[in-house]
């Protein structure tokens, strides 16, 4: 019977280690499959952000570009409404030196012909101002979409470092039932060669 009892509680040991070894694998199993729904989750909620910062980064671009002031310039000049401010400064500085008495200065002159360069020097400091202000809007959207990528990322390589640790420990759970199993296999091994070796010392002994 003791040797019965040996062979059992090692098969029994074999076993139960074999048990443990797969439910650490189970568990290991239903780790990754929860962190890799997190990360489905969080890489949904973060994808808006960064497609729609990547999608300014071509009119990022466009506004960086230096402003060309002789083609701003020439089309200002013919357009309609430098016609319409060239008029109305014209008129106030005639209505102006009608009324001082200086119609026909040289000062008056000289006032009329800076009316064109102001106006267009005007003009330019109101495109750069609104270049700039377009720059950053649109900067303000790519950091958006710069941030949300960086979370992804970040996400990712957690991901990978934890999937990595728990295959690791997965790895380990089965190595160690297997060699738990083994060890089982040779304690049971033992105990028959012991019983068989007891029991031939017996017959040889006249035990029988």
């Amino acid at each position: 019977m003791g040797i019965i009892g040996d062979i059992g509680s090692a098969l029994i040991g074999k076993d139960a280690a074999k048990d443990a070894a797969n439910t650490q694998v189970q568990m290991g199993n239903q780790q990754i499959d929860f962190m890799k729904d997190m990360y489905d989750k969080q890489q949904g909620l973060l994808k808006p952000y960064q497609q729609f910062g990547q999608g300014l980064l071509g009119q990022l671009g466009e506004t960086m570009q230096p402003i060309d002031r002789q083609a701003e310039l020439s089309a200002y000049y013919n357009s309609p409404e430098y016609a319409m401010q060239a008029g109305q400064a014209r008129n106030q500085q005639l209505a102006a030196s009608e009324a001082m008495g200086g119609l026909g200065s040289t000062a008056t002159g000289n006032t009329l012909a800076a009316i064109a360069p102001q106006l267009g020097q005007n003009f330019l400091q109101q495109q750069y101002a609104q270049q700039m202000d377009q720059y950053n809007k649109l900067m303000g959207g790519v950091n958006l979409g710069q941030a949300s990528a960086a979370g992804q990322a970040n996400a990712a390589g957690a991901l990978g470092t934890n999937v990595s640790n728990i295959m690791g420990g997965i790895g380990a759970a089965q190595a160690g039932g297997q060699l738990a199993q083994a060890q089982g296999m040779q304690q049971a091994i033992g105990s028959v060669n012991a019983g068989l070796n007891n029991a031939a010392s017996m017959f040889l002994k006249g035990g029988f």
